[in-house]
């Protein structure tokens, strides 16, 4: 049985568990310490869902303090947590940049409004940094993929139906 973290927004995930149904898989919503998805019998793999490169990169700068606090909680339960990102690709000087590990992060960039309105820069190079960091200190891995099969990717990871998913970073 797979449990999706109560902080998921309906809204957002609708694919994702129309997936988890189509395939016969069961799922319940429940309030989680740290990551939105996990296999109920296996909790030490964990998965953590960023809709997109915005996403994270607000994770790695803005956001870290919270964030680091979810990997230092995952790291004092023995888990593994995977960031599995929902875009595989972006724009480059009008040529589409495939993302399959972070090092494909590193031309990535875009301006973004704070909620201040104050409007800042933000690098892949920088997130690439923190990231790499990050995978050292913590039991973390990331991984990208199309929003389309974000549902059949979660299973791939928990379910083990590839070689090893989630030790690629």
């Amino acid at each position: 049985m797979i449990i999706v973290d109560t902080r998921e927004k309906d809204r957002a995930i609708r694919k994702i568990l129309d997936y988890f149904d189509e395939q016969g898989l069961k799922h319940w919503s429940h309030g989680m310490i740290f990551g939105d998805y996990m296999d109920y019998e296996k909790p030490l793999l964990v998965i953590d869902r960023k809709q997109n490169i915005l996403e994270l990169a607000k994770n790695c700068t803005s956001e870290h303090e919270r964030f680091k606090r979810e990997m230092e909680r995952a790291k004092e339960v023995g888990a593994h947590l995977v960031i599995l990102v929902e875009q595989d690709k972006y724009k480059d000087r009008g040529e589409w940049v495939r993302v399959k590990t972070i090092e494909d992060l590193m031309r990535w960039s875009t301006d973004h409004k704070t909620k201040t309105g104050r409007t800042v820069t933000m690098r892949g190079e920088q997130v690439y940094r923190i990231l790499a960091s990050w995978k050292a200190k913590y039991p973390i891995s990331v991984e990208f993929c199309d929003k389309r099969s974000t549902g059949r990717r979660i299973t791939e990871i928990l379910y083990g139906t590839k070689a090893e998913p989630h030790r690629s970073i």
